[in-house]
């Protein structure tokens, strides 16, 4: 319910109220803080919240108190010097990648700090299977701050700057909150840290490092598109992009607490070397994750003028529509294939699942490089579509050849069966009348309905 919730606020606040209190180059600082504060916490985790997550369940007792110690005290240092530090070097940081330098890019190292705490938090109280209360205080909670004093800025109460200070403000606090939750959840008391002697100490060396980059990689994904459309183009096409990115990301919201939750148990499964089960689980998220990202197409993609109109001054965002399907369709491409990643990383081959994020990190620079300047906006969309296209099917293949899992079956070429023919129609008969908006709609819930009587067993 709260992560419904919390996706409810973030359409209010993406959709409405940003657009009406904010200039485009407004959004664009505060998208560039945003996913930039996400790419570095993750890598100055260290791996260290992959690390518990995957080892936690082989510690009991008064070991399992001590290797949670060592991680909460290596990650809470590594915050602070992080938050000081990129708070006194962001300028110098904006400058190295080539991005208009602001003053409120000055908040950067405590949305860093709260992003950091956060994830620890959330891995931990993961491992317990309790992310309802740290989802929650995300999700709800910094978003309703941020939609409070987000409209006290369109009524001219406070300015950008100030709200830009409660944004990081309000991290920092989320991800301490977190974190005591997640340590509280444990019942473990904190220790002073010292070795575990226990052998694994070049094993968690080598996962952990492989998690940084890990890190690097993965968040380079969801950020590079916005660090590049910056360097290429400008905070205003940025602000343009991530209302795009915002809607065709609409359904990350529910594909991210499943991602939370079963990378624990993967891990669990590797460790008890069920790949029974693995793969019942693997070919399942398949078939969940594409009737989820086929069901955001099917609803956003035919309505998409009626969306962009209730925007305020929808006349900025008119470059966005195009990138808004292609986002759309990057999602159903990636989500088709599973939860290959949470099963790749949590298990014996995470060190080739970070090759493949790695070529494909490679992958989308370039072609970046290539199609943004040529296409504008839709060149990151072009880029996304066609890289987790190649990457997906990498780890598809990697994955049949070592274990002979694969996740696909009948039930997805049902899917498209019948979700092709629904979009086309409802996408014929979509126009500006009231008449057209209820015989497109009355065709996509017909659609959905057929689907869900066809394939509910089986999915």
């Amino acid at each position: 319910m709260s992560n419904f919730l919390g996706i409810g606020l973030g359409v209010l606040n993406n959709i409405w109220l940003f657009p009406l209190a904010f200039t485009l180059e407004e959004l664009g600082i505060y998208r560039w803080v945003e996913r930039t504060a996400v790419l570095i916490a993750a890598i100055a985790l260290l791996g260290m919240h992959r690390t518990y997550v995957r080892y936690q369940s082989q510690f009991q007792g008064e070991e399992a108190s001590q290797f949670l110690s060592n991680i909460v005290v290596i990650v809470a240092a590594v915050a602070g010097v992080s938050g000081i530090g990129f708070s006194l070097f962001a300028g110098r940081l904006a400058s190295l990648l080539d991005v208009p330098i602001a003053d409120e890019i000055f908040i950067l190292g405590a949305v860093i700090a709260g992003s950091m705490t956060y994830t620890l938090g959330l891995s931990i109280a993961s491992s317990a299977k309790r992310i309802s209360v740290p989802f929650f205080m995300k999700n709800v909670g910094i978003r309703l701050a941020l939609l409070i004093s987000a409209y006290l800025v369109s009524k001219d109460q406070l300015d950008f700057s100030f709200w830009m200070r409660i944004f990081a403000l309000v991290h920092v606090c989320v991800g301490l909150g977190v974190l005591a939750y997640s340590l509280l959840l444990k019942g473990i008391p904190l220790r002073k840290p010292k070795p575990l002697n226990k052998g694994l100490g070049q094993e968690l060396a080598t996962f952990a490092g492989s998690g940084v980059i890990m890190a690097v990689m993965t968040m380079s994904l969801a950020t590079i598109d916005s660090q590049m459309i910056v360097s290429l183009m400008s905070y205003e096409a940025l602000g343009i992009y991530s209302i795009a990115f915002f809607i065709g990301s609409f359904v990350d919201g529910i594909r991210r607490p499943v991602s939370q939750a079963l990378s624990p148990q993967f891990a669990n499964l590797w460790n008890e070397g069920n790949t029974d089960a693995i793969a019942k689980m693997y070919g399942r998220t398949s078939r969940v994750l594409m009737a989820v990202a086929l069901v955001s197409f099917l609803l956003i993609v035919p309505n998409i003028e009626i969306i962009f109109s209730m925007i305020p001054h929808p006349e900025r965002f008119e470059d966005a529509k195009s990138v808004v399907v292609l986002v759309l369709f990057s999602r159903v491409i990636d989500y088709s294939f599973g939860s290959n990643g949470e099963l790749l990383s949590n298990g014996p081959y995470f060190k080739w699942n970070l090759l493949a994020i790695s070529g494909l990190v490679a992958l989308l620079i370039g072609l970046n490089y290539v199609l943004i300047p040529k296409h504008g906006l839709d060149g990151a969309g072009y880029a996304l579509v066609i890289s987790y296209a190649v990457f997906n099917s990498a780890k598809a293949v990697y994955l049949y050849l070592k274990e002979n899992m694969q996740p696909f079956s009948t039930v997805q070429l049902r899917l498209v069966c019948i979700a092709l023919p629904t979009f086309l129609l409802a996408k014929k008969l979509s126009g500006p009348s009231t008449m057209d908006f209820i015989l497109t709609n009355a065709v996509i819930v017909i659609g959905l309905v057929v689907g869900f009587i066809l394939v509910r067993k089986r999915i």
